[in-house]
C-alpha cells in the first residue's frame, strides 16, 4: 500500500470516527450532561428535547429546552432553539474566536414576584462573599460576531404585591455584526430592538462603535402609545388623585461619544408626546383633561446642560382648580408629601457666601424654547374659601411663546388672550427676559364684571355689585433697579363703567355711575408711585339713608358686620395694632401720590331718614366742578370747586384748598347752601322741637380750616320767614316754648342771623348737614329760653345776663347812666324782635331802701328850704326842688334853717328858746324824725317800674301794648348774685 493511500485511509478513518462521534456520540452525551448538571445547579428541572452537532461546520442546535419553576411544573425559562455557528478555520486563521451567527427562537421568561419582595430567582442568586483581591486585568480573547439574534421572545412578570401582570411579547433582537478585531474597531455595530411590552411596541434602532476610542453611539427610540396608569403602582409616591388615562409616545434619536479625554457627549432630538391626558381627585372630580401636549426637541446636549426645544403645544387643556373650605388648593395637594424624619439637631442654612460657592459650582442649564403655543384652553377657578363661593371661567386661553432662553439678556415674547366668564376679555403681548427678568407688556382689558369678585371684599364693604366693569389699557414694565430689587412700572387708562350696588341690610340703592375713567394713570413699586392726569366721574348717585331702626346706610356698609333678614353676623375681633408704626406707613406710602384733575358731572346725593314719621327726603342733584392739584406733598393744595342743588332753585357751593393725601389733613373749604326749603324739614321739627314748620327757608355758610388736625369753624346760618304751626306732641322734642326763642331770634323782617364759630381737635371728624343744622338751632332754643337777656346781650349789647335788670340808687327812682344804657339796649332789641313782649317788675330792699328813702327825704328838706330863698330872690320860675343843688359853704346854713321848719319836739334852753346844736346833732334829729312806711317802700318800687317803662316807651317807637308793668307778690326779689335788690327786673314773653 503505498505511503499516499496510507494517509487516505488514516484521513477516512478519522473523518468516519469524527462524524460517528459529532453527529451521534456528542448529541446524546451533551444531552444527558446539560440536563443532569443544569437540573442540579438550579434546583428545578431541566428538560432538552434535542441537541444537534455537526463536526464538520461547527453548528450546534439545542432544541426545546424547558427549565421548571422551583416545585411546579409552570416553565420558568425555555426557548425552541439556540443556534450556533463557529468559522473554525477563520478563527484558526485569524488566531481569534469568529462566530458566523447566533440565534436564540421563541426565548421565554418568567417572573414572578412574591408578597415578602422575594422573587422566584431569588435562590438563584449567589450569597455575598468576602471581596477577593481582583486579579489582574488582561486583554480579552479577540472576537468576531456575525448575526446574533434573539426572535419571537417572550416574557412574562407576575407582580404580586401590585396585583399586576406585565408582558413582552414579540421579542426581537438582532445585532449584524460586532468585533473588537483591530480592523473592525471603527465599523459601525447595529443592534435593533422590538417588543411589545403590555400591547405597546417598542423599537430601537442604533449603531455604537463600542471598541474604538470615541466610542460613537447612535440610536433611535421609538415607543407609542405608553399607558402611563398602568405603571403607577411602581411610582414611590402616593398619590391623592386618580390617573383615569394618559399615553406617552417617544421618538427619540440619541448620539453618544465619548472623546480621547474621557469627557462624554450626548447629543439628544426627537419628539416626546403626552395624549389622552385624564385626571381627576380622589372624590372623582375633574382635574386635568389635556388632548395633546407635545414636545419637539432639537438638537440638545443634556450633559453639557443645553437644552434646545424647537416646540412646545398644548392642545385645549382643561384645568379645574378649586380652593376649599379651609384654604386648601387641589392641585397642590395631589400628592401627599413625604414625611421626613425629625432629627434631634436641626440642619444650618449655609452662608450667604457658602450658597453662592455652591450654586457658582453647578453649571447652569440653558435652556432655549423656539415657541409655546397652547390653544383653546380652559381653565375653571372654584373657591369656596369665601361664604359666596367664587367660580371664574377663563377660556378661551390662547398662549404663543417664542425664543423662550434662560441664557442673560435673551428676548422673548408674549402673546396671551383669553376670556373671563364668557364676557371679559384680557390680552397681554410683548417682549420680556428670564434671566434677569424683565418684561414690557401691552395689558388690555375690558368688560370685567366686578360682581364675579365681590366675595372677596363683602367682608369689608357690605354691598352687592348688581351692575359694573372694569377696564384697563396700558403697558406694564418690570425690571430691576441697581440693589437688583425687582421695580414696576404702569403706565395707562383705567375706568369703571355702569356701575351699581345695593347695600346688603336693607337693599336699598348705594352707589352708582355711569363711568369713572382714570386717564394718563403713572404707578411704580420700588419706589412707590402713583400719578393720575386726571380723574371723570359722570352721571353718579349716591344715597345717604338713615333706617327706620336709626342706624345709616353707611354704618352697615363700611362695618365689621351687616344687619339682614337672618340675622346680624359677629364681628370677628381685630388683632392689636400698633397706631405709630401704621401712621408710620400710611405716610411713607403716601409720599408721591399726584392727581391732575379729577372732574364730576351729573351727580346725585340722595338723602333720606326712615326714622323720622312722616320720613324725611331731600337729593343734592346736578353735581359738578373739579378738584384740581392734588398730591401727597406736603406743601401742595388743591382747588376744589364744586356746585349743585338741593331741590330746585337751592344752589350750592363748594370751593377751597385741600389736601387730603398727606399725613394729616389740610382743608381750607367754604362752603355755601342757599334758599333751602324748611318746610321740606318738618318731621325732624316736629320730632325736636313739638312744632310744625309751615314756611321757611335757610342759607348756610361754612367755612372752616383744617390744619394739624385742629379744626377751626365758622358758621353762618340765616333763617328766612322761618314760621312754625301749632305744638305737636312729640316724646323727642325739647322742652322749652319754641315760639318764644324764634321770637327771641327773629328780627323785625324775619330773619334769623346766626354767627356759630368752633374750633378744636379733628381726631374723629363727622359732617352731616341736617344733624349739625337741629343740633345747633336746638341749642340756639334752649339757650333763648333758659338766658334770653344773654342772647339779646349777644346780638345789641350789653352785659350778658345783667341785661336782664337796671338797678337803682337806694331809696331813689332815677336812672343812672349805666341804666339808661342798658334800657337803651333792651329799646333796640324789642324793636327789632317786634315778636316779643315785655313785663317788667319793681324791687326795693326794706332795709337799704329805707335808709335811703330817709335820706331823700331830710335832703329834700333841705333844698326846700333853699328853693323857698331862691323863689323870693329869683321869683322861681322853671325851678323845681330837685334841680336845686347845695354847695358845701352853703350847707349848714340851709340845715339849720330845715331843722327850726321841722316839726318835731327840739330841744331848748333855760330861757325857752332853742337850743343852737352842732349839725350832726341837728341831723341826727331830723333823721330820727322822718318817718317810712312799707307802703312808702313799695311805691318806690312801683315808681321805679313806671320809671323804666316811661323811657322804653319815651322814643314812641315801641307799642306801649308790648311793655307791661307787673306787680310782684314781694317786693324783695330772689338774691342774684352781684345784683343789688333795689332794682328793676325784666322778663320777655
Amino acid at each position: 500500500m503505498s505511503r499516499y493511500k496510507k494517509i487516505g485511509l488514516v484521513i477516512l478513518i478519522v473523518a468516519v470516527l469524527v462524524s460517528v462521534i459529532g453527529f451521534f456520540v456528542v448529541p446524546p452525551v451533551l444531552k444527558s450532561i446539560l440536563t443532569d448538571k443544569l437540573s442540579v445547579a438550579l434546583s428545578r428541572a431541566v428538560t432538552i428535547e434535542k441537541i444537534n452537532f455537526n463536526p464538520w461546520n461547527l453548528t450546534l442546535t439545542i432544541s426545546g429546552v424547558t427549565i421548571r419553576e422551583k416545585s411546579q411544573p409552570k416553565p420558568f425559562v425555555s426557548f425552541q432553539s439556540l443556534y450556533l455557528n463557529v468559522e473554525g478555520f477563520v478563527s484558526i486563521a485569524k488566531r481569534a474566536v469568529v462566530v458566523k451567527e447566533i440565534t436564540l427562537t421563541k426565548p421565554y421568561i418568567h417572573i414572578a414576584r412574591y408578597p415578602d419582595g422575594g422573587y422566584n430567582f431569588t435562590d438563584l442568586i449567589p450569597k455575598e462573599k468576602k471581596e477577593e483581591k481582583a486579579p489582574e486585568s488582561k486583554k480579552p480573547f479577540p472576537f468576531t460576531v456575525h448575526n446574533i439574534q434573539i426572535i419571537g421572545g417572550s416574557i412574562d412578570f407576575d407582580d404580586g404585591p401590585k396585583k399586576t401582570t406585565h408582558t413582552v411579547r414579540d421579542l426581537n433582537f438582532s445585532v449584524p455584526f460586532i468585533s473588537d478585531l483591530d480592523p473592525n474597531i471603527d465599523h459601525y455595530v447595529e443592534p435593533r430592538f422590538f417588543a411589545r411590552i403590555n400591547g405597546t411596541p417598542y423599537e430601537l434602532k442604533g449603531k455604537t462603535k463600542p471598541f474604538a476610542a470615541s466610542r460613537v453611539t447612535t440610536f433611535r427610540l421609538d415607543i407609542g402609545d405608553i399607558d402611563i396608569p398602568y405603571y403607577l403602582n411602581y411610582v414611590p409616591i402616593k398619590l391623592n388623585s386618580k390617573l383615569k388615562s394618559a399615553l406617552l409616545d417617544l421618538k427619540l434619536d440619541v448620539h453618544f461619544i465619548m472623546a480621547a479625554d474621557n469627557k462624554p457627549s450626548v447629543n439628544l432630538s426627537g419628539n416626546v408626546a403626552l395624549k389622552k391626558i385624564a385626571l381627576d381627585d380622589v372624590k372623582g372630580e375633574k382635574v386635568l383633561r389635556l388632548p395633546l401636549l407635545s414636545v419637539d426637541i432639537a438638537p440638545s446636549e443634556p450633559l453639557a446642560s443645553k437644552i434646545h426645544i424647537a416646540k412646545v403645544s398644548v392642545q385645549s387643556p382643561e384645568v379645574v382648580v378649586v380652593r376649599g373650605k379651609a384654604g386648601e388648593v387641589n392641585l397642590l395637594n395631589l400628592i401627599t408629601p413625604e414625611k421626613k424624619p425629625v432629627t434631634g439637631k436641626k440642619k444650618e442654612a449655609p452662608t450667604e457666601k457658602e450658597a453662592d460657592k455652591s450654586s457658582g459650582s453647578k453649571s447652569t442649564m440653558k435652556v432655549l424654547v423656539d415657541e409655546v403655543r397652547m390653544t383653546g384652553a380652559d381653565i375653571r377657578y372654584n373657591d369656596l374659601q369665601p361664604a359666596d363661593p367664587v367660580r371664574i371661567a377663563l377660556a378661551p386661553i390662547d398662549l404663543t411663546v417664542k425664543h423662550l432662553s434662560t441664557a442673560k439678556n435673551e428676548d422673548a415674547t408674549l402673546d396671551l388672550s383669553l376670556v373671563v366668564n364668557d364676557k371679559g376679555k384680557i390680552a397681554v403681548n410683548g417682549p420680556f427676559k428670564v434671566d434677569p427678568f424683565s418684561a414690557d407688556l401691552t395689558i388690555k382689558l375690558s368688560d370685567i364684571v366686578i360682581r364675579t369678585f365681590q366675595p372677596y371684599f363683602t367682608d369689608a364693604v357690605k354691598i352687592d355689585v348688581t351692575r359694573g366693569a372694569v377696564g384697563i389699557s396700558g403697558r406694564l414694565k418690570v425690571d430691576r433697579d441697581k440693589q437688583d430689587k425687582l421695580r414696576l412700572t404702569y403706565n395707562g387708562q383705567a375706568s369703571v363703567s355702569n356701575l351699581a350696588t345695593i347695600d346688603k341690610a336693607f337693599a336699598n340703592d348705594f352707589v352708582k355711575w355711569k363711568q369713572l375713567y382714570f386717564d394718563g394713570i403713572k404707578v411704580g413699586l420700588n419706589p412707590l408711585f402713583i400719578t393720575i392726569n386726571g380723574i371723570a366721574l359722570s352721571d353718579f348717585y349716591a344715597r345717604i339713608l338713615i333706617n327706620s331702626d336709626g342706624t345709616a346706610n353707611l354704618q352697615h356698609i363700611f362695618s365689621g358686620s351687616a344687619k339682614t333678614g337672618q340675622g346680624t353676623e359677629a364681628a370677628k375681633p381685630a388683632a392689636p395694632v400698633d397706631t405709630a408704626k401704621t401712621e408710620e406707613k400710611k405716610g411713607d406710602d403716601l409720599k408721591n401720590i399726584k392727581i391732575g384733575r379729577v372732574t364730576l358731572q351729573g351727580g346725585t346725593i340722595d338723602f333720606s331718614d326712615h326714622l323720622i314719621n312722616p320720613n324725611y327726603s331731600v337729593q343734592m342733584h346736578d353735581i359738578g366742578g373739579s378738584i384740581t392739584g392734588l398730591s401727597s406733598e406736603e406743601i401742595s393744595r388743591a382747588t376744589i370747586d364744586l356746585k349743585g342743588d338741593i331741590g330746585r332753585g337751592s344752589p350750592v357751593e363748594i370751593g377751597g384748598r385741600i389736601n387730603p393725601l398727606v399725613k394729616d389733613l389740610y382743608a381750607d373749604i367754604k362752603m355755601r347752601f342757599k334758599d333751602i326749603e324748611l318746610s321740606q324739614a318738618t318731621p325732624y321739627a316736629i320730632r325736636y322741637l313739638g312744632y310744625p314748620i309751615v314756611k321757611g327757608k335757610l342759607t348756610f355758610d361754612v367755612s372752616y380750616l383744617i390744619d394739624k388736625r385742629k379744626l377751626d369753624a365758622k358758621n353762618t346760618i340765616f333763617f328766612d320767614q322761618l314760621t312754625f304751626g301749632d305744638k305737636v306732641d312729640s316724646p323727642q322734642a325739647i322742652k322749652a316754648p319754641v315760639p318764644l326763642a324764634v321770637a327771641l331770634l327773629t328780627d323785625r323782617k324775619g330773619q334769623i342771623n346766626l354767627d356759630i364759630p368752633i374750633s378744636g381737635s379733628l381726631d374723629d371728624p363727622k359732617f352731616k348737614v341736617w344733624p349739625i343744622i337741629w343740633k345747633i338751632l336746638g341749642n340756639l332754643i334752649t339757650k333763648a329760653v333758659t338766658a334770653p337777656f344773654t342772647l339779646l346781650a349777644h346780638l345789641f349789647g350789653g352785659g350778658g345776663e345783667e341785661m336782664s335788670y337796671v338797678e337803682f340808687d337806694y331809696g331813689s327812682a332815677l336812672l343812672s347812666d349805666a341804666g339808661q344804657q342798658k334800657i337803651n339796649n333792651l329799646a333796640k332789641a324789642l324793636l327789632d324782635r317786634p315778636n316779643l313782649k315785655l313785663e317788667v317788675a319793681g324791687y326795693a330792699d326794706p332795709e337799704m331802701d329805707k335808709a335811703g328813702l330817709k335820706t331823700a327825704a331830710f335832703n329834700r328838706q333841705i333844698k326846700t328850704q333853699k328853693f323857698k330863698t331862691e323863689l323870693k330872690k329869683k321869683g322861681g320860675e322853671g325851678l323845681t326842688v330837685d334841680a336845686i343843688q347845695i354847695q358845701p359853704q352853703e350847707y349848714e346854713t340851709y340845715l339849720t334853717l330845715a331843722y327850726k321848719a321841722a316839726a318835731f319836739p327840739k330841744p331848748r334852753n333855760a330861757i325857752g328858746l332853742l337850743k343852737d346844736l352842732p349839725a350832726s346833732e341837728m341831723e341826727k334829729l331830723m333823721l330820727s324824725h322822718i318817718d317810712v312806711t312799707d307802703s312808702d317802700i313799695r311805691k318806690l318800687a312801683q315808681n321805679r317800674a313806671e320809671k323804666v317803662k316811661e323811657t322804653i316807651l319815651g322814643a314812641g317807637q315801641i307799642d306801649a301794648g308790648r311793655v307791661f308793668v307787673v306787680m310782684p307778690t314781694s317786693v324783695t326779689p330772689e338774691k342774684k348774685e352781684k345784683a343789688k335788690p333795689s332794682r328793676v327786673e325784666f322778663k320777655v314773653k
